[in-house]
């Protein structure tokens, strides 16, 4: 018999905490679907919009009802131009896609009254593409079904234009405007091993500027050293070939990853840059004789058996070596240096 109450009175309790959460989400409900049902008042009200939002209504066979005039003149037109029209074919593109996330929203809509966000693309009349963020709502009747959605768009197109901007300046050394030493080896790499795969030509060019640099800045100061390394960089990108980019690595060494590029032009492309930085440098008050204290050396993928690790050794290797002995000018495998008839002792 206790048992029996005690049971009943936790029923009882489980009961009424039901009731009451029940209760809570019956007037939340309401308290969203009345705001839901304001929109659908008048055919005229709209939200808060600043300048360049697009506001606009489309029934249930997705024809327009409603747009704003200053959204509506942003994109090009004028309100009484898109009345009644469908909304795939003038500010919607007429694609399977559209169609389909439009009428997926539509039923998701039947289903919850739910407000959707989510970014879009609007037509111009010049035909000109706009992204847009849209919210998304239900219009709703007097018992509550959904009969249409309201969309209220703002441009973001700026706003990933700049974030682009940033990725950008994120990946580049500010300087020289070249790829930042962390961008450059990794597209080395994955540059690599994608002519690894397919068998292509690659090579690349690196130019090691730091006992010029070292000279420069001690000599004369650090603002033309800088200077230098600016010229160079120029001089590299008036010699890049097409589908080849170009990065600072350890300060004072510029990085030309050179895709679809054999050997003997990667060999030429050397020379030319070494006698290009060479006349340039000049410029800034630096004698010939000091102005050829740069080392080129380039090397281009051997084989199957070839590694990004090996491809990155050897240029090491190269410019290592001729630091060591002083030796200046183009260095490789078939060069050894002394180019431009400059050894430094």
């Amino acid at each position: 018999m206790i048992w029996g109450l005690i049971v009943s009175a936790v029923l009882n309790m489980l009961l009424i905490a039901a009731l009451l959460l029940l209760r809570n989400r019956l007037r939340q409900t309401s308290r969203n679907l009345k705001e839901l049902i304001k929109e659908n008042d008048t055919q005229q009200s709209t939200p808060q919009t600043t300048n360049g939002d697009v506001y606009f209504k489309i029934d249930k066979e997705f024809n327009i009802t409603f747009i704003n005039e200053n959204g509506a003149d942003s994109l090009g037109y004028l309100p009484q131009e898109l009345l009644g029209k469908s909304v795939f074919g003038t500010l919607f593109e007429d694609k399977k896609a559209n169609r389909d996330a439009l009428n997926a929203s539509l039923n998701k809509m039947y289903r919850h009254q739910a407000t959707l966000n989510s970014q879009g693309i609007l037509v111009r009349k010049d035909g000109q593409k706009q992204l847009m963020m849209c919210r998304q709502r239900p219009l709703l009747n007097e018992i509550l079904e959904c009969e249409g959605i309201s969309f209220l768009c703002k441009d973001v197109s700026e706003a990933r234009a700049w974030r682009e901007n940033l990725s950008r300046f994120e990946n580049r050394d500010l300087l020289t405007n070249t790829l930042n030493e962390t961008t450059i080896l990794d597209r080395f790499e994955h540059d690599f091993q994608l002519a690894q795969r397919y068998n292509r030509e690659f090579s690349c060019i690196v130019i090691e500027l730091r006992d010029l640099y070292d000279f420069i800045s001690k000599g004369i100061d650090f603002e033309t050293a800088d200077k230098m390394l600016k010229i160079v960089s120029g001089v590299c990108f008036t010699n890049l070939t097409p589908n080849a980019i170009i990065g600072r690595v350890e300060k004072t060494k510029m990085m030309l990853v050179l895709n679809g590029t054999n050997r003997e032009t990667a060999a030429s492309i050397a020379f030319k840059i070494l006698q290009e930085s060479v006349a340039a440098i000049k410029t800034l008050r630096v004698d010939e004789y000091n102005a050829q204290m740069i080392v080129v050396t380039y090397t281009n993928r051997k084989n199957f058996s070839d590694t990004y690790d090996g491809m990155l050794a050897r240029v090491k290797r190269h410019i290592n070596m001729a630091l060591k002995h002083r030796e200046y000018g183009v260095v490789s495998s078939d060069n050894r240096g002394n180019v431009l008839g400059v050894t430094k002792n």
